[in-house]
Formats: structure tokens, sequence, C-alpha cells
């Protein structure tokens, strides 16, 4: 006798496949597809960044519950935002799906900078003229050997590209955030540096969304942390060439002015000044 199935069981083995899927990187025989389900696509022609592979251009906000290990958001979601968590959903598969979308813009600050598949989107994303991409990266993290393979790839005096290696404005502190905007909408952020072990392994989390008024105010935070690392870069005796400025002691030129709000600060926390001698 035929087993029946209801329309609820139906769904719930769909999803079951559709996260079997996601998770195997697609259908046996080699579909092409991320493990985010985002399939791949050579690039071709003179701008394309050799070997390659780079997202789907489509990028669906609907379609993001694929992303989590329940295949569904709870209800009451704000229509705006969609958070993500570190091991439990599929958070690499998700920045693959959102980076890889970016038509006209990219601007990344990013303390850990690791994952070579993101890093082969940026790539193709450099090459592209017709997409800017800006990026600041912490100068710590710089000097790691993964992230010199990585940094030595980069066209950063190709039109379209600002690539910047520094530290934060305040006491030459690391900058430690880990932020995109991808093409003036979409604002990912949260505490998920770009690495295997920080989406897959550790736990962390990643808020994405596509609220204009957060990506106008983040990313104006994002400019003036690029235009401080440029400042240090151009002063230093390593130059653009190196895509960092020097650690080595003595050879760390002074830093720009700190902003008039971070001077303004630091005199509204001192202490007050001890009275003079009578």
């Amino acid at each position: 006798m035929r087993a029946v199935t209801t329309p609820r069981q139906r769904t719930t083995r769909r999803r079951q496949a559709s996260r079997v899927a996601a998770a195997t990187g697609g259908l046996a025989g080699g579909s092409g597809e991320t493990p985010g389900g985002v399939r791949e696509r050579a690039t071709t022609g003179p701008k394309a960044y050799e070997g390659a592979a780079v997202a789907d251009e489509t990028f669906n906000w609907d379609n993001l519950a694929q992303f989590k290990a329940e295949g569904r958001f709870l209800d009451g979601y704000p229509d705006d935002q969609r958070t993500f968590f570190a091991p439990r959903d599929n958070v690499h598969g998700l920045l693959v799906a959102v980076i890889g979308s970016a038509q006209h813009s990219i601007v990344v600050n990013m303390f850990g900078y690791d994952d070579d598949q993101l890093n082969k989107i940026i790539q193709a994303k450099l090459a592209d003229q017709r997409v800017y991409v800006q990026m600041s990266l912490d100068r710590s993290q710089s000097t790691g050997a993964h992230e010199k393979q990585i940094l030595a790839t980069w066209a950063n005096n190709a039109f379209g590209n600002s690539i910047a290696i520094g530290t934060s404005s305040v006491h030459n502190a690391i900058s430690h955030l880990k932020i995109v905007i991808v093409d003036g909408v979409y604002t990912v952020k949260g505490s998920t540096n770009w690495s295997l072990s920080g989406e897959q392994q550790q736990d962390n989390e990643l808020t994405l969304s596509r609220n204009a008024v957060i990506a106008a105010e983040t990313r104006a935070v994002l400019d003036l942390n690029h235009d401080f690392m440029l400042k240090q870069m151009a002063g230093s005796a390593a130059g653009l060439a190196n895509l960092k400025a020097s650690t080595s002691p003595g050879q760390t030129p002074p830093l720009p002015p700190a902003p008039a709000s971070a001077t303004a600060a630091t005199a509204a926390t001192a202490p007050p000044a001890a009275p003079a001698a009578g």
C-alpha cells in the first residue's frame, strides 16, 4: 500500500534535501555550486582574474532562509534585517552570495582576512572596472603568512581600486571591524572574520541589513577609517607598493593628527588639573 504524505511533510522533505545539497556542494556529478548553494562560473575575457570562480550575480533577499540551519526565519523578523550564527548557519555560503552579487561597489573594513574563496570573488571585482572596491585591513593581521600571500595578488593601482592597511585612528590600536557594504545597500557586520574558522567553527554572529540609511551611516565611518589608513601608508617609507606601512621600530612615521572629535573626547575624560600651590 502506497504511503500518503501531507503537503507539510513534502515541504519538510524539500527543505531537508536543499540543506543536504548545500552541505555537500550541490548534486552528485559536480554541479559547480558552492557550499551555500550558489552556482559558480568561470570568468572569461580580458578583465577576468585567472583561476577565479565567482558567485552568480543573482541575489534574492527572499531566499536567504537557505543559509539558516532550520531553513526558515522566525516569524516577525524585521523586513530589512537577517541574522545568522556560526557555526550553526551557513555563514560562508551567505558571504559568497552577498559579495558575489556586487554590481557597483564593495566597501570592506575587515580585521581577519583569510578566506580564499571570498578573496577570489574580490579579485574578480577588482579586475572589473565597473565595480569600485575599497578595502581597509588591519595592519597586525596583514603580517600573517597566509594574509601576505593573499595581499601580494591585489591590483591596488588599477582603476577603481583603493586598498589601505593600517590601524585605528586613536592610539594606533587595531582596526577590529568586520564589515562589508555591497552596492551601497547591503550591510554585513558582526563578529565574523573572513576565515573558514571564523565562519564555520567559532561562535560568531553576522547580521545582514538592506537598509540604505544604515549603509550610508556605516559607509561614512568606513571612509574615515580608510582615509586615515591611506595617510598612514603615504607617510611611510614602505609606500603603496607593499600595501602596508612598516611596523619595524623607528620606521613607523608620525600619525596624522587625531580627529577633532577624538581630541575633544580625550580632553573631556582627562582628570582635573591639580590646584596651584598657594
